[in-house]
This record gives C-alpha cells, sequence and structure tokens, in this order.
C-alpha cells in the first residue's frame, strides 16, 4: 500500500487538473451550474459503478453490519453536500475571477481541517503545525492578493 502522503500528492494533481478544466469550461463560456452538474453525473456514474462492486463482492454487507452507530452514515452524506456546494462555488471562483489566487484560498480548508481534527478528534497541533498553518495564510494572501 501507498504512504498516505503518495496519496496526497495524487489527490492534489487530480483536483488542480478538475480545477483547471473547469477554468477552461468556464473560459470558454459554459455556464457554472451546467458544468458542475455534467462534473456530478461522472461522480455519480463512479458511485454506481463502485456500489456495484461493494455489492458483489460483499464489501456492502461488511461494512454496514460494522456500523456500530447507524447514524454515522449521515456524516459522508452531508460531507457529499458540502463537497457539490464546494465544487459548485470553486467554479464559479476560478471562472469568475483569476484561477491561481481562487484555488489558493480554497486550498487553504487545510487549516479548517487540522483545527477541526484537534478539537473534536484530539489530534495534535504542535508549535511546528502552527507555524505551518500561519504560513499557508500568509502564502494565501500573497498569492491571493499580489
Amino acid at each position: 500500500m501507498m504512504p498516505w502522503y503518495a496519496y496526497a500528492v495524487f489527490t492534489m494533481l487530480a483536483f488542480g487538473a478538475t480545477n483547471f478544466l473547469l477554468k477552461y469550461v468556464g473560459e470558454k463560456g459554459m455556464n457554472s451550474i451546467f458544468a458542475t452538474g455534467i462534473l456530478w453525473g461522472a461522480v455519480g456514474i463512479a458511485s454506481i459503478v463502485y456500489f456495484a462492486y461493494a455489492y458483489l463482492s460483499g464489501e456492502w454487507h461488511r461494512n454496514i453490519t460494522q456500523i456500530s452507530e447507524k447514524w454515522l452514515i449521515a456524516l459522508p452524506l452531508a460531507a457529499g453536500f458540502s463537497l457539490a456546494v464546494g465544487m459548485y462555488t470553486i467554479k464559479k471562483a476560478v471562472t469568475l475571477g483569476p484561477a491561481g489566487p481562487a484555488v489558493a484560498i480554497v486550498a487553504a480548508n487545510a487549516i479548517i481541517v487540522a483545527i477541526l481534527a484537534w478539537i473534536l478528534l484530539g489530534e495534535t497541533l504542535s508549535p511546528i503545525k502552527m507555524l505551518g498553518m500561519a504560513l499557508i495564510l500568509i502564502g494565501t494572501f500573497v498569492v491571493a492578493l499580489f
């Protein structure tokens, strides 16, 4: 299995391509809602394929029976809705403004994740991590305004 940071780098590349492609179609005049709908259609197709695999392989049943608190299923649904809103708003941001600064501001969401993980999950926020978060904010400010 690959280390976590390899997945993070792949995600950075995938999201970079996604945001550029959204910028490109916006520059060519495609409506934001229409482009976002196409994007979510592709996600929906991938979801159908995955759930068919999970059902046929027995993974679906194993996962459902292992969840002790069934209400937790609502959290990925909430995350999906949050992602849908975020994909729409990033599409608007990169279409209406310069792509680099818009995406830099979005990427600063790492700070929100770190703070919530610290508060709700008890993850450590060392002084060096706090310095890194400050540098992210400063870097975001520099990229966005200059």
